[in-house]
């Protein structure tokens, strides 16, 4: 199940618990917001993933930028959101949308995020994502 929500998490919570089992394998896509918004869902629901995209390039993401420093990295996946949130430091000359090829620059903000080795967090974002889609 992949989940968008903006502005309505205390109210995805309660309709998640009333009727999706806890270990459902849930997808919350484009995640922007803080640690204590994701805290309770990644908390009852241990199968749950957070899509994280270039937005964490964003100065303005801190707190984007801090609820990544505390999901354990094993439940993150990594996506583009395109055509939104083109990378920062990609010229809008080069690219004026955000598509997969640009995800290699939000991996490696994760990477740099969780102190973690670029390959490490490849290859775990890589699983991540094997798991959650049963690929």
């Amino acid at each position: 199940m992949v989940i968008h929500c903006r502005e309505a998490d205390r109210d995805l919570l309660g309709i998640l618990k009333k009727f999706v089992p806890s270990d459902f394998k849930i997808h919350r896509h484009c995640f922007t917001g803080s640690y204590s918004v994701i805290q309770p869902l990644l908390e009852y629901f241990p199968n749950m993933s957070v899509g994280f995209t270039a937005v964490l390039t964003y100065s303005s993401a801190w707190e984007a930028r801090d609820a990544l420093k505390k999901i354990p990295l094993e439940r993150v996946i990594v996506e583009t959101d395109s055509p939104y949130f083109l990378p920062r430091g990609v010229p809008k000359s080069l690219c004026q949308f955000a598509h997969p090829g640009l995800a290699l620059h939000t991996v490696r903000e994760i990477a740099r995020i969780k102190d973690q080795p670029l390959s490490h967090t490849l290859a775990t974002l890589r699983d991540n994502t094997s798991r959650l889609y049963s690929l």
